[in-house]
């Protein structure tokens, strides 16, 4: 993680009817150059709202945030990882350490951003464009994107029913066990560290894990989610003792990559809508950094 800041001010009724940027370049410890280059990677907001627009007038009244992580290494997006695409649908075969969506100090750089850029798709197509489903970022594999609203919410709703994925983690140390259904609930809340953790009283979770191999105390494991809780696979593996290769947050030891990685989508009619005639399967190895 790189040199984080989070910043936000009120603007006060003397400075009524300032540019943004001038007006955060006087109030802020932060250079001008710096804040003109977070008003344009989309790292400020005004009233919750990002705003790209680098003189636009400020009011007494509205509070102004900027968000500013520095030192991070973006990695692009390249024509190679577009693996299928039925507008308004687009498959990507997503890199480890790449944005999957917006995050809060950045929409440039993103991959909503740059498959937009590739695709040359329409203002209100590259708005309306979002993941169909998650992936944390430094995970790696099948992503599927949707450019129409509509369509997008009726695949969601159709998702858990019509839609299965199957993920390859390497764990450190090994489980004793070869094979293990996981329903442990996880909390609904981030702890300071931002983790979530197994909890009882929390949402129900369901995952199926699976030996492939063992190698050297490490062991490479298939994992199927039944249930889709934000950092569920990883929760799962770390509370068993067997935390993912390179998954610090949970307890993994120090790698050169989070070792996880979307293998495996299966979509059944008519989950990509009403022309969908047949099922689409899609398999993905690994990038070449997975090593272990």
């Amino acid at each position: 993680m790189g040199n984080f800041q989070d910043h936000s001010l009120t603007v006060p009724a003397q400075l009524e009817e300032s540019r943004l940027d001038q007006f955060m370049i006087g109030n802020l410890p932060v250079s001008k150059q710096r804040i003109r280059r977070a008003i344009h990677e989309g790292g400020v907001y005004i009233n919750r709202k990002r705003c790209r627009n680098i003189g636009q007038i400020v009011h007494s009244g509205e509070t102004v945030r900027i968000v500013i992580l520095d030192d991070e290494r973006l990695v692009p997006f390249s024509e190679e990882q577009l693996i299928w695409k039925s507008p308004p649908f687009y498959l990507i075969h997503k890199r480890s350490g790449q944005y999957a969506q917006e995050a809060l100090h950045r929409s440039q750089g993103t991959l909503p951003d740059e498959l937009t850029r590739h695709l040359k798709l329409s203002s209100k197509d590259g708005v309306d464009l979002r993941p169909v489903h998650r992936l944390d970022r430094d995970t790696s594999g099948l992503m599927l994107f949707c450019s129409d609203s509509g369509k997008l919410d009726q695949l969601q709703k159709l998702w858990h029913s019509h839609v299965n994925k199957s993920y390859l983690a390497v764990v450190d140390p090994a489980p004793e066990w070869e094979k293990q259904r996981i329903t442990q609930p996880i909390g609904k809340r981030r702890d300071s560290r931002g983790c979530y953790r197994v909890d009882k009283t929390g949402r129900a979770c369901d995952s199926e894990a699976e030996v492939i191999e063992r190698r050297s105390g490490k062991a490479l494991i298939r994992l199927i989610p039944h249930t889709g809780r934000t950092h569920q696979l990883r929760i799962h593996l770390s509370y068993l003792g067997c935390p993912i290769l390179g998954d610090s947050r949970y307890g993994g030891k120090k790698h050169r990559r989070l070792m996880l990685h979307a293998e495996k989508l299966h979509i059944k009619p008519p989950a990509l809508g009403k022309n969908q005639r047949q099922e689409m399967r899609w398999t993905v190895e690994p990038e070449e950094n997975w090593q272990w």
